[in-house]
């Protein structure tokens, strides 16, 4: 490597070091690799365990923007490349395309993959290589913030800078119920303290996993998933209106119900609430939150609006178990 390459090295990593969440260092480096010559495209994604030829809905890409309508067309060339890899930077050609394979496969779950396609000269691919061992450290680093040890989802922790930055993006947009919009849904799995007491907590633990792995699977690539606490969770959807905002969480509670939990039958009940930017991610969850309560007093296994809560509405007490 050059001089002049390893001070440019040197300060892009400096550069990565400065960010202080997984989402924003991501989209630095997203950002500096579309910058290189050559380069024409860049897409991130998180490899979840399981994936396969038979399992592509473990693959969930990085979102760019809220409010991107973009279809992914990189799964198959992703499941044929992960097999291979062992991490690091690699080239490979499919197809007569060439690319930079940039893996994440140590440290951290899930697996992170940035797929650079195009052709870069060897000086800018060195450069590449030294930031894939900061990057690397700097996502290992983040994760243990970031993420929930048991179902590898965001935690709680995350759940506001991540609100603070979608009210941000919103801020100044405004807000109609025929737009796409940012939607806040709590998950609450109902009577989970049955399956603690009836079959323990290593089957609870069990549970919570395969509720956070069917997360994955049926949201889509663009929403945010987090363990909000204990039973409950949080899944923010992205630029959807509200009829895909039920659509949805419907499809969710669904899938739900008809897994085969190994503590046998299991239901979740879920309020959800529009992402308004004159709001605070307080008050944002406590209008989701009222909705569950109105779902779980209601006969639970079921979907609330809070915006079709009306002000004077009663929402009697649920015991959330």
């Amino acid at each position: 490597m050059s001089r002049e390459a390893l001070q440019k090295a040197f300060q892009l990593s400096s550069m990565l070091l400065v960010h202080k969440t997984y989402l924003s260092l991501t989209h630095a480096i997203i950002h500096y690799f579309k910058s290189l010559n050559g380069v024409e495209d860049v897409v991130a994604y998180e490899i979840f365990e399981g994936a396969t030829a038979q399992d592509a809905d473990s693959i969930r890409r990085f979102p760019i923007s809220l409010d991107e309508d973009f279809r992914d067309n990189n799964s198959e060339l992703l499941l044929n490349c992960i097999t291979q890899s062992q991490g690091g930077v690699t080239r490979c050609e499919v197809e007569g395309i060439k690319w930079l394979f940039f893996d994440v496969a140590e440290k951290v779950k899930p697996r992170r993959i940035i797929l650079i396609q195009g052709q870069v000269n060897e000086e800018d691919q060195t450069i590449v290589e030294g930031l894939y061992l900061v990057y690397s450290n700097q996502v290992a680093l983040l994760d243990s913030k970031e993420r929930d040890a048991l179902t590898h989802l965001l935690n709680r922790q995350t759940l506001e800078l991540t609100l603070n930055e979608i009210i941000t993006f919103y801020r100044g947009k405004g807000l109609s119920r025929q737009l796409k919009n940012s939607w806040l849904a709590i998950l609450d799995i109902d009577f989970f303290k049955k399956v603690n007491d009836e079959f323990g907590h290593l089957y609870g633990d069990e549970v919570l996993l395969l509720f956070a792995q069917l997360m994955e699977k049926v949201f889509r690539n663009t929403d945010f998933l987090f363990r909000y606490g204990g039973e409950e969770f949080i899944v923010i959807l992205n630029n959807c209106d509200a009829d895909g905002a039920h659509e949805v969480l419907e499809r969710f509670r669904v899938a739900v119900e008809q897994y085969p939990f190994p503590s046998g039958r299991v239901t979740v009940s879920t309020g959800y609430n529009v992402v308004d930017a004159t709001d605070s991610p307080a008050v944002l969850i406590e209008a989701a939150d009222r909705a569950l309560y109105y779902a779980k007093s209601n006969g639970r296994n079921r979907i609330k609006d809070a915006m079709s809560l009306e002000a004077t509405t009663p929402v009697l007490s649920a015991n959330k178990n």
